[in-house]
């Protein structure tokens, strides 16, 4: 099959997407020429990230559509973790011809979470390559965006939701056992195909002092703030350990300790990872430590290695 024939099957997926009538008014040529043209007023927020098979998604434990979902997912929450709304994506993808026939449904992945949002596929790239490799760019709207180095001393951390399944999924998957119940398959969905909440982010923006997205883990990534913002955080795990999520995390697990430290090194959970000054006005929120005078991270009053969690080495 020529290039053209699949961008055009490609091109119809995307087009089809649900987006947002504010989102449709500023695209001006959209898909199909040699570059997108948008007509943007508000602070813009740009993302980019990039998949390569075997290190980041396997496709024997993934279905060509939640590695869309995945990847796309992690885009867009980047932009949500800068106080940002996504609005546009390009994907561009290198695959060797094996995979040929499961483009679509890949793309089908990466409009599904696109659609979640509301934003569109603006454009991208096709290649040939010797392994599936996916880069997507996201472009969001920001009114006020949320840096790292917003942290202030005194600040309330907070999750969105309790990190740790997605480790716990790469766990299971990796013991090559049968999947058995509900809570093991929500831990390989998690891996899998993260579900995020986006409109619980956008509810946290004006209240957020800074923020992150947790995709190298808790430690590593609290550490960007605590650097960035020249503190000091201090990890409490009975703040961790009495919420409702980390019993069921702990069953899978079959071990208290190791629960924990999927929770605060067990990355790609996506979860928002913030700080601010009232904690009252985040509901659903989970209290986690506090920002305090100093450098580095904490995890009960014991210094941890900020590098502790998921890192690129070569």
């Amino acid at each position: 099959m020529r290039e053209r024939e699949v961008l055009d099957r490609i091109r119809a997926i995307f087009d089809a997407t649900r987006i947002s009538t504010d989102t449709a008014g500023k695209v001006i040529v959209g898909n199909g020429d040699d570059g997108a043209v948008l007509q943007l007023s508000e602070k813009t927020v740009l993302s980019t990230d990039m998949s390569v098979e075997g290190i980041h998604f396997r496709t024997a434990w993934s279905s060509p559509e939640e590695i869309g979902r995945k990847i796309t997912a992690a885009n867009l929450a980047d932009i949500c973790a800068m106080g940002g709304w996504p609005e546009f994506i390009l994907v561009s993808v290198a695959f060797p011809s094996r995979y040929l026939n499961s483009l679509e449904k890949l793309a089908e992945g990466i409009a599904k979470e696109a659609e979640k949002v509301g934003a569109r596929v603006v454009g991208g790239d096709l290649s040939q390559g010797p392994e599936l490799v996916i880069s997507i760019t996201a472009i969001g709207k920001t009114s006020q965006p949320i840096l790292r180095s917003g942290a202030k001393v005194g600040d309330v951390v907070v999750v969105s939701h309790l990190p740790g399944y997605s480790a716990a999924g790469l766990l299971l998957l990796g013991q090559g056992n049968e999947i058995k119940n509900e809570l093991e398959v929500r831990a390989v969905e998690a891996h899998c195909a993260p579900s995020l909440d986006y409109l619980k982010y956008q509810s946290a923006f004006g209240h957020l002092n800074s923020a992150t997205d947790i995709s190298d883990g808790l430690i590593v990534d609290a550490s960007h703030i605590a650097s960035a913002s020249h503190v000091a955080i201090e990890l409490d795990t009975s703040m961790l350990m009495t919420q409702a999520d980390f019993g069921k995390l702990q069953t899978l697990c079959g071990d208290k300790n190791q629960a924990l430290e999927m929770v605060l090194t067990g990355g790609e959970d996506h979860v928002l990872l913030g700080t601010t000054n009232s904690p009252e006005k985040l509901p659903g929120f989970l209290e986690i430590g506090r920002v305090v005078a100093g450098h580095g991270i904490y995890v009960d009053g014991t210094k941890r290695d900020g590098e502790t969690g998921y890192q690129h080495s070569w």
